[in-house]
Order: structure tokens, then C-alpha cells, then sequence
């Protein structure tokens, strides 16, 4: 890609973030103003507060990483963060609609191989390393990553009182416990997510050809990325 179209295509990305970050963030705040008004807020104040904040990562990450985070990283966070933190725990779509989560967790999965991917490009030459390796780095990355955020629920859970992982059941011992399934099924979605990725990065292999693989490649490699710090 030439230098003057990707800059073209990185200011596109760029506005495309802002915006959508915004009104991401004036939609959080109209849904405060009506649950309070309605008193409707209950213990979801610190979910709200929570999510809104998300919205400023992209301000807050720009000006310390520059250009060693592409605009289209930003991108897939903003359209990511919507569905899964917008509309799944703030509008309940978790709760409402039974596939849901599954389906999100396993968008994680797949998501976490293209981290796995921008982790190889940004510390290493991609194209002199062997794509069994890259697939199986891409791998590995995706399901830490879908630890990483177990370990984060079951924190919550224990800390806050939250249920992400389950309901709560109490034994005739009076002992307290959660069900694995919840967080099995996360698991093997994200697993799921995982292999699609790295299936998607053979196809790409095999078939020679861009698949978006190519684009993520060339977009994450440092040499390649030609982000523009001067003022626009």
C-alpha cells in the first residue's frame, strides 16, 4: 500500500474511532440520566461507570504508544467494546438473549489471534518466520488472553458479589459454590474463536492471497506503518 493512501486510510480509521467513540459515550450518558430518573439504576452504577470509561481508551492509549498501535486496532476495539459491553451487559443482551455470551466469547477468541498477530508483527519480521509458528503464537495469545478475563470474572464474583461466572449455589454443608459450565463454555467459545483465527491465517497461507490477513500484516508491521505524527 502507498504511503499517501494508507495515511488517507489511517485519518479515515482515525475519525471513524472518534466518532464512534463519542456517541458510544453520550449514549452511556443518556442511559444514566434515564435509569437515575427512573430509578432504575440499582447496583448497576459501577457497570455503567465502568463501561463509559472504555470509551477513552483510544484518547488515553494515542498519545503514549504514537503510531505503534494502528488506528485500525482502535477500530476493532470501538466496534467490539459496542457489542460486547454496550449492548451485552449495559442493555442486558447477556441476559436476554441466551447465545449471546457465547457468541461474543468466541468473537474474543478469534479477536485474541489478531492481539497474537500485531504482538509477532510489532517484535518480530513476520514474513521470515514460519507460519506454523505464527498460527501457534496467534493461538496461545487468544486463549490467554480468555483466562485472563476468567480470572477476571471469578475476581469480581468474589470481591464484588457479582455472578458473571454463575449463580451461586449453597450445599447442604453450607458451603458456597459456583458451576464450571459458564465458564467452560467461555472457554471453548474462545477456543472455538481461536481455531477459526488460526484457520483463517492458513487459508491465507495456502491460498497466497490478502484475506484481510494481509491487510492486518501490513498495517501491524513497523516497517510498513507510515502514521504520520505531524499536526493534520
Amino acid at each position: 500500500m502507498q504511503p499517501s493512501r494508507k495515511k488517507e486510510k489511517t485519518k479515515a480509521l482515525r475519525r471513524f474511532v472518534d466518532i464512534f467513540c463519542i456517541l458510544a459515550f453520550l449514549a452511556m450518558v443518556g442511559i444514566f440520566i434515564y435509569r437515575a430518573v427512573n430509578g432504575t439504576l440499582g447496583n448497576r452504577l459501577a457497570v455503567l461507570i465502568a463501561n463509559s470509561l472504555l470509551w477513552f481508551l483510544p484518547f488515553i492509549l494515542r498519545p503514549i504508544f504514537r503510531e505503534k498501535i494502528s488506528e485500525s486496532v482502535y477500530a476493532v476495539f470501538a466496534v467490539f467494546t459496542f457489542f460486547a459491553a454496550l449492548l451485552g451487559s449495559v442493555l442486558g443482551f447477556y441476559s436476554k438473549i441466551w447465545w449471546y455470551d457465547l457468541l461474543m466469547h468466541t468473537l474474543f477468541g478469534y479477536l485474541g489471534g489478531i492481539i497474537g498477530l500485531f504482538f509477532v508483527c510489532k517484535l518480530s519480521d513476520i514474513n521470515k518466520l514460519k507460519p506454523a509458528f505464527v498460527m501457534l503464537v496467534c493461538f496461545a495469545v487468544s486463549m490467554m488472553f480468555g483466562a485472563l478475563w476468567e480470572i477476571f470474572e471469578f475476581s469480581g464474583d468474589v470481591l464484588l458479589g457479582n455472578t458473571a461466572q454463575g449463580t451461586h449455589i449453597t450445599l447442604p454443608d453450607g458451603s458456597v459454590v459456583t458451576p464450571l459450565q459458564d465458564t467452560m463454555e467461555d472457554i471453548l467459545c474462545n477456543f472455538v474463536g481461536a481455531i477459526v483465527f488460526v484457520l483463517h491465517y492458513l487459508a491465507h497461507i495456502l491460498t497466497k492471497k490478502s484475506l484481510l490477513i494481509g491487510y492486518m500484516k501490513d498495517d501491524f508491521s513497523p516497517e510498513i506503518n507510515t502514521v504520520s505524527s505531524e499536526k493534520e
